[in-house]
């Protein structure tokens, strides 16, 4: 009995040198780990703050995922393997994900082993049950207290509708595991939550999505969008795509009288501007590049944004999105500039975004060359069309504009302003351009993009001007105030989701756009740079 005894004290003894082997022997393979993995910490905020320990500060976000895990392993929780799969696909290297697992599990049975959990009675577990969930209620009822006066106060959803949205999708029967969450700004006001898909989550989205909207807006008791947005920062892996879940308010799709009173002033102020700046002294001071007694082709240059902003609206129908009221953007030296419009409803992903952004320009666009081609078809005559005359003295603002001389057909004038509105449209600084921009390259590199080229659009047309041609400032100016001013690409609005990839004759329509829209609001005439 002694030899009995004497043999399994030795076998124990074996097993917890060779756990603990196996225990420094991971540790290396985590300080390894944590040299091929970002350092932004993973539980900050969300579910996750209540596993971290003071000591661990300074462990990189890979290093705390495989923590997490082994100590949801020792606390033999039910969702462990969720845990220690969104461990697995946070560290990069491939190589090392064997290991870090073997050593997750083993370090997690072996605190498990050697201290396990004691045993309750029938009695003692339905205390402690109660009391858990009357801590719960309570914890829950002061978030939302908290939530429900943050919505009141600033429409938004605050860190405590953060921490709900992760408890709410830490379920294993869920398309999504959450393992933290945080509320943040951009790319638009919401609660950003990471974690890992689910099964066939990402090939089956929308009814993904529906289950996912479902639960999130019981936990949070108000309506919410989710979307599926691409990682795009030092987290994402190459060759890897990954995916993390931005929580919204559900967008109002009605439109507010503020909207549509702004749509109708700055309209009325463009047709004012258009049939009045031949004739307008001041306007004239300020670059107005018509001659005086000169006839604009007030209806035709109206049609063009009219017909544009009709197939932004019937793309954005077909969609299922909705839009909102232009803003019409007058302008001193010809007339009017273009519309500042957009979504008002998230696109269901980054193809019809783009659709969406490309239909306005491209419309404006096939009517600036039916307008042209009418032109060329139809003579002047003092019956029906008079000719227009620019000023000698004044330089164009946007080169398209000269290559006809100082007289031209109202028709051809009204095709190149065409012309140069949609260019201008589709600048990567304007609500358009940056939409297309992001849907071909992502969001982060649209931003910044589009940041150089709201500075660079000005400073080229100050860089190449002189005293004569002073005016060529004018415009870069004012369209660069307009969008500070009354865009609002800043808070985009997301897509739905940004699994699927835009096609690509998507893609070749979108770059040969691009390329002509930069061509065609060059905001100097292109003699300057022979």
């Amino acid at each position: 009995m002694q030899h009995v005894a004497a043999n399994f004290k030795q076998r124990r003894r074996k097993v917890l040198v060779q756990c603990g082997c196996a225990v420094l022997g991971a540790s290396v393979v985590i300080q390894i780990v944590a040299l091929n993995s970002p350092s932004q910490p993973l539980f900050t905020s969300g579910s996750g703050s209540g596993l971290q320990r003071s000591g661990e500060q300074d462990l990189t976000e890979t290093q705390r995922a495989w923590f997490w895990a082994a100590r949801c392993v020792a606390a033999d929780r039910p969702d462990a393997p969720a845990y220690l799969e969104a461990a697995w696909h946070q560290t990069e290297a491939w190589w090392l994900r064997p290991l870090a697992l073997t050593w997750a599990i083993l370090l997690g049975l072996g605190v498990r082993f050697y201290q396990p959990a004691p045993i309750l009675s029938k009695e003692d577990q339905r205390r402690l049950k109660q009391q858990q969930q009357q801590q719960q209620q309570q914890r829950q009822a002061r978030l939302r207290q908290g939530s429900e006066q943050a919505l009141a106060l600033g429409g938004q959803l605050a860190e405590a509708d953060a921490q709900d949205a992760v408890r709410a999708l830490q379920r294993l029967e869920l398309p999504f595991f959450a393992t933290s969450g945080k509320s943040v700004d951009r790319p638009v006001s919401g609660i950003e939550i990471r974690g890992n898909p689910r099964g066939n989550a990402l090939q089956n989205w929308k009814a993904a999505r529906s289950v996912l909207e479902a639960q999130l807006s019981t936990a949070l008791n108000c309506s919410v969008v989710v979307h599926l947005v691409q990682v795009e920062e030092e987290r994402a892996t190459m060759g890897q795509k990954m995916f993390d879940l931005f929580v919204t308010q559900a967008p109002k799709e009605t439109v507010s009288s503020g909207s549509v009173m702004l749509s109708a002033s700055s309209l009325l102020l463009s047709i004012a501007c258009v049939m009045n700046f031949p004739s307008s002294t001041m306007l004239h001071q300020l670059g107005a590049v018509i001659a005086p007694d000169s006839q604009m082709p007030v209806g035709v240059l109206f049609c063009l944004l009219a017909v544009g902003e009709l197939a932004r609206y019937v793309s954005a129908r077909n969609v299922g999105v909705h839009t909102k009221p232009p803003i019409f953007l007058p302008s001193p030296q010809i007339g009017v500039l273009g519309t500042l419009s957009g979504v008002q409803t998230p696109c269901p992903s980054r193809a019809a975004a783009l659709m969406v952004a490309l239909a306005a320009p491209l419309s404006i666009t096939a009517g600036s060359l039916i307008c042209l081609a009418l032109a060329a078809a139809m003579p002047l005559s003092t019956d029906e069309w008079q000719a227009l005359h620019t000023l000698p003295q004044v330089t164009m603002p946007a080169w398209p504009l000269a290559l006809f001389g100082s007289t031209l057909h109202p028709l051809k004038w009204a095709g190149v302003h065409g012309l140069v509105m949609a260019s201008l449209a589709l600048l990567p600084h304007s609500p358009d351009g940056h939409i297309v921009w992001s849907c071909l390259h992502g969001r982060s590199f649209a931003k910044r993009l589009g940041n150089i080229t709201l500075l660079a659009f000005p400073i080229i047309g100050v860089l190449f001007s002189s005293a004569d041609t002073a005016s060529l400032t004018t415009l870069p100016l004012m369209w660069t105030f307009f969008l500070i001013n009354f865009s609002t690409h800043e808070q985009e609005m997301l897509a739905l989701e940004e699994v699927s990839e835009v096609p690509l004759a998507g893609r070749l329509l979108g770059y040969s756009v691009l390329a002509a829209a930069a061509m065609g609001a060059w905001p100097v005439p292109l003699s300057s740079l022979a």
